[in-house]
């Protein structure tokens, strides 16, 4: 038994809105339209994602980000304190002391070649004509790892930084990454680990000599005594 054919209409009724492509039936002012909105929805979404990373991710002292071809996906923190406890007699304890112990904190980043801090409109263009910048996908994505690694290395001391709150004194402990198919080989998804840093102890030094180079001086005195006659009678036997 054949299947029964389905009429189609000869003009789809499809709205020209952002992101909607243009059809075959649509007038050319439509599909003028429709084309216009894509890309001003393209153009849109960049400048939003520009302008997030401004407020979200890791920065340094002078306030400039630190990887600016990641994407922040997301920050975890983590804020604690310790109490110490005495064991006492009877199964009993005593609570003392209420530390706050450093923060840590994990930034969830992104780089599917891409720069952030980019125009929307040159980031698009790029990505249409990799050659137009020089700087490709790959490149991109092997110069943030590169910027990973020494950052991760370094003592610097840096902030994670978010629109209601920010966290200061951080140093970079550690860091994975990973690339799955099924989010595009292309997309490279990177967790930063980070803690507090807290400086502050000084050193102070009244002399900077260093004792173990010393020579050794003799320099004490002795009391000469009279020995006693037990000492004297030995020593005249031995004479002897």
């Amino acid at each position: 038994m054949a299947f029964p054919t389905v009429s189609l209409p000869s003009v789809w009724d499809i709205p020209v809105a952002a992101g909607v492509p243009a059809l075959l039936g649509q007038s050319i002012s439509a599909g003028v339209d429709a084309s216009a909105s894509t890309a001003l929805a393209g153009v849109a979404e960049n400048y939003i994602t520009s302008q997030t990373a401004k407020q979200w991710g890791i920065f340094d002292s002078r306030n400039t980000q630190l990887l600016t071809s990641g994407r922040v996906m997301g920050i975890e923190y983590e804020n604690s304190y310790m109490v110490s406890d005495a064991p006492l007699e009877g199964g009993a304890f005593a609570s003392y002391n209420k530390v706050k112990v450093p923060y840590n904190a994990r930034v969830i980043m992104v780089c599917d070649g891409s720069e952030t801090g980019s125009d929307g409109l040159l980031s698009a263009i790029t990505k249409l004509i990799p050659n137009l910048s020089g700087k490709t996908g790959q490149h991109v994505r092997a110069s943030f790892l590169s910027t990973l690694e020494s950052v991760c290395a370094d003592t610097n001391l840096y902030s994670v930084v978010t629109p209601e709150f920010t966290a200061v004194n951080a140093n970079i402990l550690g860091y994975r990454w990973r690339r799955e198919s099924r989010s595009g080989v292309t997309m490279l998804m990177a967790e930063i680990m980070i803690r507090q840093i807290r400086n502050t102890g000084t050193a102070a030094y009244t002399n900077t000599a260093q004792p173990q180079g010393e020579q050794a001086v003799q320099n004490g005195t002795v009391q000469t005594t009279t020995p006693s006659t037990a000492v004297n009678d030995a020593v005249a036997g031995v004479m002897v």
